[in-house]
């Protein structure tokens, strides 16, 4: 019988907008959400297998979360934010907002095979794990283990904390992260 206990960590605000930066870091209210989160898993840190996606604003949401506690972690590129790398950065928020509402049998290819790696992660995950990531990752997994046919569920909060339960496999309890309706930088 295995149990899994999945806690994932929006990243705190970030320095700079989606299409203003490929790579902003934390702005400071974004520092200060992060180490807010790390105080509220404390307990936690430790004892649970530490990851993040390898975008800055993420990295450094993890480092500021395990600032305590010194833990290492690892970075996952399963993690990553939606692939947009060739969305023109002027288009890059209609593009988003389409892909917010599109039924998943209709996403590009590229979303389709980032979905998968991820639902591929979540079904093998073993064990209890932090990731932190983003917005778009956290509604992909969410939407996934609630059968939604879009990628999208939810707003979830800067620095929030979404928790995922299973047990062999099969999800037995979901707490959503803070569901505000953030801005997203674009």
């Amino acid at each position: 019988m295995s149990q899994s206990h999945i806690i994932l960590v929006r990243h705190g605000e970030a320095s700079a907008a989606w299409s203003a930066h490929p790579d902003p870091g934390l702005s400071e209210l974004g520092s200060e959400q992060a180490a807010e989160a790390g105080k509220s898993l404390i307990d936690k840190i430790s004892s649970y297998s530490l990851l993040s996606s390898p975008k800055k604003r993420a990295i450094e949401t993890m480092e500021m979360m395990i600032k305590e506690k010194r833990c290492s972690f690892q970075l996952d590129s399963r993690f990553i934010e939606i692939p947009s790398d060739n969305i023109n950065v002027d288009a890059k928020r209609d593009w988003l907002i389409k892909i917010f509402t599109t039924q998943i049998k209709e996403l590009p290819e590229a979303v389709k095979e980032w979905r998968n790696n991820l639902i591929g992660w979540l079904n093998e995950v073993e064990g209890n794990v932090i990731v932190t990531t983003h917005f778009m990752v956290i509604n992909t997994l969410v939407s996934y283990i609630v059968s939604n046919n879009k990628i999208s569920y939810f707003h979830p909060d800067y620095a929030s904390r979404t928790e995922i339960f299973l047990k062999n496999g099969e999800m037995t309890k979901l707490i959503l992260g803070d569901d505000k309706k953030t801005v997203i930088n674009l």
